[in-house]
């Protein structure tokens, strides 16, 4: 048994710290939480005083085949051609990173992935994934950021041609959740940012197309994640059923959009999660990643404050795995983005643990310090409430109760 005394402790579910904590692991769960717990005699005991305890942050947007770098790292390759996803899950581990929400590689490679790192017999976190991502023939991503690359098409694609109804949408939708995804991934956009300021203007689905994807989706028990490029593909992708929106107001899209009060009443009214991805938008502008286009983070910065403000719900993830946005490390930055946007550092905590747990449908099995859960756990150095900039400050990581990173802390 392994028994953390003394922590600060933060659980994940919003509440506030409890100082002086206990918590107890057995094998790979919790099995006592709270202040004041006797401490069996044989049990391994690591002093946290000082120190703060709290659940593994979860990423609930990445491409695990991705690559976060322009080198010579393949984007969006399977299990042979990344080592098994070594180099991007080191970093996601590394930085408190226990869990995340894939959306979009290879299949069935990051399905047996997911599997085995579940079973224990890889070193990973654990992993919701989509599979292959449902897309418009000729549209984006695999006819713009991919250039209709063969093996893209072939491993990660489920393409929807301009003809295609109920019939061949249903046995496409069909198939990619036969395979053994958590959730399917649609894309719902027209931009190609390649060619901007050229004409950008690329194939999707029509409004019926997307909501015949949602309709059998949901028929099989799968949730639909929605990536859009802007405030108006976010209401269209509402209005279609999605339960989760991706992304919020992309790059070389209108600096000037503005999200309106009746799409906020509508995210509110439908219960949908939004991942705003900050830091993907940022980053990449910040690298001029844009061929000229006006930066687009402000607008989303805009949106986000006032969506924070009229009670939408707020995922945090980062789209780690294309250029520039870092696996693991890119995580803290946009928890930074969301308290500037107007949640406070303990709000990001609950969104980033319990609540990204909710997202992926995996509230009862990790998230939050909790009896029964899976002992994944992060120590910080630092109290991540005085400032969100110490969520950085990790020293040790847990996962499924085995000690997965000591930056020094175990061996002080």
């Amino acid at each position: 048994m392994l028994a953390f005394v003394g922590a600060n402790l933060i659980d994940g579910t919003g509440a506030a710290p409890v100082v002086d904590a206990t918590v107890l692991i057995q094998g790979k769960a919790i099995v006592a939480v709270g202040c004041g717990i006797e401490v069996p005699e044989d049990a391994t005991v690591v002093n946290l005083r000082g120190k703060t305890l709290l659940p593994g942050f979860i990423d609930a947007h990445v491409h695990l085949g991705g690559s976060d770098a322009l080198d010579d790292r393949m984007g969006n390759r399977g299990r042979h051609a990344t080592g098994d996803y070594a180099y991007n899950v080191n970093q996601l581990l590394s930085w408190g990173v226990t869990a995340v929400r894939s959306g979009g590689d290879w299949t069935p490679d990051i399905l047996s992935f997911r599997d085995e790192a579940e079973a224990g017999l890889v070193r990973a976190p654990h992993i919701v994934a989509s599979g292959r991502f449902v897309q418009a023939c000729g549209g984006h991503p695999l006819s713009t950021v991919y250039g209709d690359d063969a093996l893209v098409m072939q491993n990660a694609c489920v393409l929807i041609h301009k003809e295609d109804g109920a019939g061949r949408i249903e046995a496409a939708v069909r198939r990619a959740v036969g395979e053994g995804v958590d959730v399917v991934k649609v894309f719902c956009g027209d931009d190609n940012k390649l060619l901007y300021p050229e004409d950008t203007t690329v194939p999707t689905m029509t409004d019926e197309q997307l909501r015949l994807v949602v309709r059998f989706a949901h028929e099989s028990g799968k949730r639909v994640m929605a990536h859009i490029d802007d405030l108006d593909d976010m209401d269209r992708a509402l209005d279609a059923g999605v339960d989760a929106i991706e992304h919020v107001c992309n790059v070389c899209t209108d600096p000037d959009q503005e999200i309106g009060d009746g799409l906020l009443a509508k995210l509110v009214s439908r219960g949908a999660y939004v991942t705003p991805t900050i830091v993907a938008t940022a980053e990449h502008e910040e690298h001029g990643f844009t061929n000229g286009a006006p930066p687009v983070a402000p607008a989303a910065r805009r949106a986000v404050a006032k969506m924070v403000r009229s009670g939408v719900r707020i995922g945090v993830g980062t789209d780690a795995g294309i250029p520039f946005v870092a696996y693991g490390r890119s995580l803290h930055r946009e928890m930074r983005e969301l308290v500037q946007c107007g949640m406070t550092p303990l709000q990001v905590l609950a969104a980033c643990t319990g609540g990204n747990a909710e997202l992926l449908q995996r509230e009862d099995s990790f998230g939050t310090v909790a009896v029964g859960k899976a002992a994944d756990l992060v120590v910080l150095g630092s109290d991540p409430l005085e400032s969100i900039e110490n969520t950085r400050d990790v020293a040790l990581v847990l996962r499924d109760g085995s000690i997965v990173v000591d930056k020094g802390l175990l061996s002080a």
